[in-house]
């Protein structure tokens, strides 16, 4: 502020005394500023609740959660009962795990809905090769029974039947 107003003063001293030439600048600081880092993006996507009636937003949570890394928000994915258990996923030994899914279809049956879509989920193993897990998804959620709770009216994981 102090460079502005004294340059602004010397502008004006040239200027009374006639002289068209503006002073040199005054000397900047050259010093190279490092750029900032862009930080790593993070899994930030809420889990779809029970008002969500299209399986594709399940799908989409859990590959942005497996793709992110994010081993516990993809579990969270998952039904209650399956969740408790302690079975390391097999994507998770992937390195940059991209998930693709096909075409799915919906049945119905004794009040729960299931969608059942084709996965695949690539990546490379520890030794750098490529490697691909594909299998068949198979989603449930009850279909408005009375007495159902939030997480039952939800889409989630039942289970996976990798091939091979």
């Amino acid at each position: 502020m102090y460079r502005t107003l004294a340059a602004a003063a010397a502008l004006s001293l040239l200027g009374a005394c006639g002289t068209s030439e503006a002073p040199a600048p005054a000397p900047t600081d050259t010093a190279t500023v490092a750029p900032t880092p862009t930080p790593t993006p993070t899994f930030d996507a809420k889990l779809p609740n029970e008002t969500v009636a299209d399986p594709q937003a399940l799908l989409d949570y859990w590959k942005q959660a497996v793709e992110a890394g994010e081993r516990e928000a993809a579990r969270r994915a998952w039904r209650k009962e399956v969740r408790a258990g302690g079975m390391a996923p097999r994507w998770e030994v992937l390195a940059n795990p991209v998930v693709t899914f096909g075409e799915g279809r919906q049945e119905g049956a004794a009040g729960s809905l299931y969608y059942e879509v084709p996965v695949t989920v690539m990546g490379s193993n520890a030794d750098g090769a490529g490697q691909s897990l594909t299998g068949k998804m198979v989603l449930r959620r009850v279909n408005g029974v009375d007495g159902a709770t939030p997480e039952q009216l939800s889409w989630r994981i039942e289970r996976i039947e990798w091939e091979g």
